[in-house]
């Protein structure tokens, strides 16, 4: 019996002992295919990498990050070209109807073309002060009516119309693809202005001679000039506009 415990005893130490693992150096074949899926799996990383980028830093469309004044810009020449699309479609589609008689006198008068009653106006008050610098008698004043119908000047709304819609469509959207030529036009434009009615005002004061425009425009005059000077200002020197033009797309 003593002899069964002891072979009894044996087999369980023999049991008991733990399985050893033998390890085995990784082949050359094995090291290659790890290599490669390391790098198969950076190249994905890198793509997907790529593929975000240009989400989070590239506009999705051009004007989505554009300054607010140059947005202002953009739109504001697509409305005035879409406006000038709505009265054009109103002359056309309804000549005779009550509101394109209406916008084409009022146009008219606006632009002061020839037969309008503003022009009308404009010219016998400047009869008027010629007379009156010059002692003419009131019956040898003429009148300086034109011979221009309504259709002439139908004609002649319609053909500024179309000019205005096209310059405006195209000015729109040279703002919206970030042409940079067109912000160095406005603001020689804006310049331009106000330093022509700078030029005018010294020549007449060193001439001793008052303005040459009426009191009730003087307003209108300063507000043009301000307006002019803020859009030189912002386009010379507002907040992003520079880098907006300098990385277009």
């Amino acid at each position: 019996m003593r002899e069964v415990a002891i072979v009894m005893a044996g087999k369980a130490e023999v049991n008991m002992t733990e399985p050893v693992y033998k390890w085995e150096p990784a082949t050359d074949v094995y090291k290659e295919k790890s290599i490669q899926a390391a790098d198969v799996e950076a190249e994905l990383n890198q793509r997907l990498e790529e593929l975000s980028i240009p989400k989070l830093r590239a506009p999705a469309s051009p004007e989505d990050h554009a300054p607010f004044g140059v947005r202002l810009f953009t739109w504001y020449y697509f409305g005035r070209a879409g406006i000038c699309a709505i009265v054009l479609f109103i002359l056309f589609g309804f000549p005779q109807s009550a509101p394109s008689v209406w916008l084409s006198d009022n146009i008219s008068n606006f632009l002061k073309l020839p037969g309008s009653k503003s022009e009308e106006e404009a010219r016998q008050k400047q009869i008027e002060k010629i007379a009156q610098e010059y002692a003419v008698p009131e019956d040898a004043v003429v009148d300086g009516k034109t011979n221009l119908n309504s259709e002439t000047l139908h004609n002649l709304v319609a053909a500024y119309l179309f000019f205005n819609l096209g310059v405006a469509t195209v000015v729109g959207f040279m703002w919206l693809f970030r042409y940079w030529k067109v912000r160095w036009v406005t603001m020689f434009y804006s310049g331009a202005l106000i330093a022509k009615v700078l030029i005018n005002i010294a020549g007449h004061a060193a001439a001793g001679v008052g303005l040459s425009v009426d009191s009730s425009q003087v307003p209108l005059l300063v507000v043009t000039l301000g307006f002019n000077g803020l859009i030189f200002l912002y386009l010379a020197y507002g907040y992003g506009v520079e880098e907006w033009f300098e990385h277009q797309s």
